[in-house]
């Protein structure tokens, strides 16, 4: 039986268009003008997939959406808004949207989403999306900017994270907005209304952070004058955020992992316990699967934390960002009064697009405010990007530049300086350059897995004989990886 799909949409030509589209698919396609038509079609009917716009007359696509997850057999819904905002994004899939589209979006992922919807729909799976939609942004000054893929991926997990009760751990560089996610996360969930509370793990001496998570009764050390119930308890009823949580000591970790077990504790010094109800969200710019094997991190807390995870990309690998995102940054302290209203030039913007930024969002925010505090025009030129004594910061910023960016800098000189083959002969630059990175490669896989070859072979994707040739073609010992750990 072909699957039946409602398109609700106040457009009559775009409700053709995606009706043809799904049509030639084989679907059983509805149509509804306004959102108390497709409630009533939707409520009478059994419907497999549901295509919703958020503005239509009469009700709302979140609305609508709201009502239609109360259903007692709802379908997959996906949202659909040419209103590109991060709250539009974030309330979809809070409100149980199976996915998300931004106007105009490729007709051909639209229609590879919906056949992905009717499918799930019939094994009756959770969606799991990948699909790239077009731009999400937000006017809230105390929020996230993107128009990226990447950052439209982090605003729908956000929106899928707030309505579940489960630890959700955000990973990524330093200055990425980790501690603004658990934020925005915190505000969207059904906690909203109780405490949101920080800890910075590596802000705070190891011997005073059990203390300063757990509280701690009068007398339960030198200088404890006074009893103090500790920022588990000032969570209660909220959401804990606990930053660089990979800085944590063992021993700590081994008490937080029961508090996330049992849901409660004993303060230091105290003869009772205290039970609350906090969910936990972490952070962390290490690789904490990397410290669990280093035995810096318990694998068992690890676990607990990593339910529900959230990555945030490096501003180097959202480039397309840098324009609009920096222009919304000076826009932003302007209308605060704290920098006068500056616009950027070409060059300028040309500038921040080839910079890799170490420091990630933080960096070009307080370069962009430097910028136009010195400034002697109302546009920004390079040369005030560079700071007002001129000493500035390569394109290309530190090592911690992004490996295509790296590998176009170090190999741009052998390509151009690479002698032609004589005639007749053929060229060994792509050999040598492949070999070159490929040796790597097997050492440092060697290196990580201590000159164990059959777990080397495993973490490659190569075949264990085909490992044992390379070394041989390279002059590999893998002993010497064991040395060099």
């Amino acid at each position: 039986m072909s699957a039946r799909v409602l398109i609700a949409e106040d457009d009559r030509s775009l409700r053709t268009v995606m009706g043809k589209v799904l049509a030639g698919q084989g679907f059983v396609v509805h149509e509804a003008g306004d959102g108390q038509e497709a409630l009533e079609r939707l409520s009478g009917e059994r419907f497999d997939v549901a295509i919703v716009d958020i503005k239509m007359p009469t009700l709302s696509g979140l609305d609508l959406l709201e009502k239609v997850r109360a259903l007692p057999d709802p379908p997959h819904v996906i949202v659909i808004t040419a209103q590109n905002t991060m709250q539009n994004a974030i309330e979809a899939m809070k409100r149980g949207a199976y996915e998300y589209l931004t106007k105009p979006f490729d007709i051909d992922l639209f229609e590879e989403l919906v056949l992905r919807a009717a499918g799930d729909r019939v094994g009756r799976t959770a969606p799991s999306s990948t699909l790239d939609d077009g731009p999400v942004d937000s006017p809230d000054t105390r929020t996230l900017f993107g128009e990226s893929p990447a950052m439209q991926r982090v605003f729908k997990a956000i929106g899928r994270a707030a309505r579940s009760p489960h630890a959700v751990l955000i990973s990524g560089e330093s200055g990425t907005g980790k501690e603004l996610v658990a934020r925005i996360l915190h505000q969207s969930s059904d906690r909203s209304t109780g405490p949101f509370v920080a800890v910075n793990a590596a802000a705070i001496p190891s011997e005073l952070l059990e203390a300063t998570l757990f509280g701690h009764a009068r007398g339960a050390f030198t200088g404890a004058t006074e009893a103090n119930p500790g920022k588990f308890q000032a969570a209660d009823g909220g959401t804990l955020f606990l930053d660089e949580v990979g800085e944590m000591p063992l021993a700590l970790q081994a008490k937080l992992l029961r508090v996330l077990q049992e849901k409660e504790f004993y303060p230091l010094g105290a003869a009772r316990q205290v039970r609350v109800d906090v969910r936990i969200v972490a952070a962390t710019n290490r690789d904490l699967l990397e410290e669990v094997r280093a035995s810096r991190f318990r694998s068992d807390l690890f676990y607990r934390l990593d339910v529900l995870a959230i990555e945030l990309p490096p501003l180097r690998d959202r480039k397309d960002d840098i324009p609009s995102l920096a222009q919304w940054l000076l826009d932003r302290h302007a209308s605060s009064g704290t920098v006068p209203r500056r616009t950027l030039s070409h060059e300028a913007i040309a500038w921040l697009s080839r910079y890799t930024f170490p420091g990630n969002v933080r960096e070009l925010e307080n370069m962009l405010v430097r910028a136009a505090t010195f400034a002697t025009g109302e546009t920004i030129r390079v040369e005030d990007l560079l700071g007002p004594t001129g000493q500035g910061r390569r394109e290309t910023g530190n090592q911690e530049e992004s490996i295509e960016d790296l590998l176009r800098r170090r190999l741009g000189p052998v390509v151009r300086n690479f002698a032609e083959p004589p005639r007749g002969r053929k060229s060994d630059l792509h050999s040598l350059v492949v070999g070159m990175t490929e040796r790597v490669l097997i050492e440092l896989a060697l290196e990580r897995t201590r000159g164990n070859q059959v777990q080397a072979a495993k973490l490659l994707g190569i075949n264990r004989n085909t490992l044992r040739r390379k070394l041989d073609d390279f002059d590999l010992d893998p002993d010497d990886a064991r040395s060099r750990r």
